[in-house]
Order: structure tokens, then C-alpha cells, then sequence
């Protein structure tokens, strides 16, 4: 039986695409808001902890000086403490074979070589020579007023190059370059006090030209060998 049957029984017009389901339809469901639940938290690991617990222990400790954890504790280079490393900078300030290097870098090296062994027919090697660990004053002599003219060094003769004198270096420094290059390369010469040079100094005041072989073996003692050690 259909509608024209039954005049009882009405179609029901077609749903609009946007009325498809409306509230209050029998198809309808309202859902309630609902909070996301935020993902859990995964705990910190224990060492983490630990790691940042020491941390702070050490940089409070630091500032308040407990004993071997104190304020040194991050003033150390590599293995070395900031206070051990100032002394040893010390140390190397005053000590004449440091400074007398830095003397004999700056003054000597060129001709003589850093090894010490000169050039062969211009400049005579510092080592083992017997100008260089024999009498100390006629050093502070040749160093003071310089060398012209053949020299025999070690039974080579070198005459071509005159080596300059310097006057103008204070005692110190002369007793450094002096000791250094007497305890170099191998040599055993004892060191050079300043007082030393200061009174060679004195002594050779009025030399103006530069000393000739023969002035020289005239400096040392008639009974002390060019070579022997005082």
C-alpha cells in the first residue's frame, strides 16, 4: 500500500547534504570534550642525577677551598698547578743558562749556528774550544773589545771574519751568554758571575781596537794553558 492508498502515511522529504544529521536526530550522538591525555613522562636516568650532583659539589668547592678541591683545582694546565708553573717560570728568569740562550740566539746563533759548531773557514765552532774553556777573563776580553786577524781555534785557522765586540751588553748579560756557551754542546766550563765580568771590564778599559791572537795569549796566566779550567 503506498501514500495514494493510504492518505495516513506521508513521505518524507529527501535530507539536505548539510542536514544529513542534525542534533536531536535519532542517528545523532553528541560527543563530549574530552582532555587529551599527554603522553608519560619517561624518568631521568640515575647517573644523570649523579653527574650534576658532583658538579655542583666541585664548583662549590671551588669557591670555599676544600682542601685539595680548592681554588688551585682549576688553575692547573695539563698536569701541571697554576703555582707550580709560576715557579718554574721564576726559576727560568733568573737562571743564567736561560737567559744566557736567549743572549746567544739573539747575538751569536747567526754565525756561530744554535749547535754551536760556526762555519767552517769563517767562523769557529764554540765547542770544545779552548777560547771558550780557557781563562774567563780573556773571554770577557774577546766579548768586551772582539777579535781581528788569523785566529787558530782547535788547530784550524780562521782570519777572514772579525768578530765585533760588545761593549754595550751590561756584565749581566755577559756572564749569561758566557756560562751558557761554556756548559753547551758538551762543554764543562763552570758558570760566570757578573763580578767576574765587571772586573775584566775595568781591567780592559782603556782596549780600543779589536785584540789580535798574540794580544790575547798575553791575558792568560803565564802558568795557566790555554784550555785548563780555574
Amino acid at each position: 500500500m503506498n501514500s495514494d492508498e493510504n492518505p495516513a502515511i506521508q513521505p518524507q522529504p529527501p535530507a539536505l547534504p548539510n542536514e544529513a544529521i542534525q542534533p536531536g536526530a535519532p542517528d545523532f550522538v553528541e560527543t563530549p570534550d574530552v582532555t587529551p591525555t599527554p603522553p608519560p613522562h619517561e624518568p631521568l636516568p640515575i647517573w644523570l642525577f649523579i653527574i650534576c650532583g658532583f658538579a655542583l659539589f666541585m664548583t662549590g668547592s671551588s669557591f670555599a677551598g676544600f682542601g685539595s678541591f680548592g681554588r688551585g683545582l682549576y688553575d692547573q694546565g695539563p698536569g701541571v698547578p697554576l703555582a707550580t708553573s709560576k715557579g718554574q717560570e721564576a726559576a727560568a728568569s733568573t737562571d743564567p743558562m736561560v737567559l744566557g740562550k736567549k743572549v746567544y740566539s739573539n747575538n751569536c746563533a747567526n754565525c756561530h749556528q744554535a749547535t754551536g759548531v760556526g762555519q767552517p773557514g769563517s767562523y769557529p765552532s764554540l765547542v770544545n774550544s779552548e777560547w771558550v774553556l780557557g781563562s774567563k777573563e780573556r773571554l770577557v776580553a774577546i766579548l768586551l773589545h772582539g777579535i781581528q786577524g788569523p785566529l787558530n781555534v782547535s788547530g784550524a785557522t780562521f782570519g777572514t771574519q772579525q768578530m765585533p765586540g760588545w761593549a754595550v751588553k751590561t756584565d749581566d748579560q755577559l756572564a749569561q751568554v758566557m756560562t751558557y756557551i761554556r756548559a753547551s754542546w758538551g762543554n764543562a766550563g763552570d758558570a760566570v758571575k757578573p763580578e767576574e765580568v765587571t772586573a775584566a771590564r775595568t781591567k780592559f778599559a782603556s782596549q780600543s781596537a779589536a785584540y789580535n791572537e798574540a794580544d790575547l795569549l798575553k791575558i792568560a796566566p803565564n802558568n795557566e794553558a790555554i784550555g785548563a779550567k780555574k
